[in-house]
């Protein structure tokens, strides 16, 4: 469990496409249930940790959840 949680916290998009970046982070949410329990946490950490272009042009926009945040990354 310790090792899928520092797995969580290191993860970053960094040269994965968004829909893999997506999936790593779906699959280890489940480990990290102080970081991503409420759908504002799980929002801000997963926007953190895009790639510093998507993160430039989506810091402006404010996604009223979760699920909107991907569907916008996606785009």
């Amino acid at each position: 469990m310790d090792r899928k949680l520092n797995e969580f916290l290191a993860l970053t998009q960094g040269n994965h496409t968004i829909l893999k970046y997506t999936q790593d982070f779906n699959n280890l949410c489940q480990y990290a249930s102080y970081h991503a329990d409420i759908d504002e946490k799980k929002t801000d950490r997963f926007r953190r940790d895009l790639s510093t272009k998507l993160w430039e042009c989506l810091n402006i926009v404010r996604a009223s959840s979760y699920n909107e945040l991907v569907n916008l990354a996606i785009s």
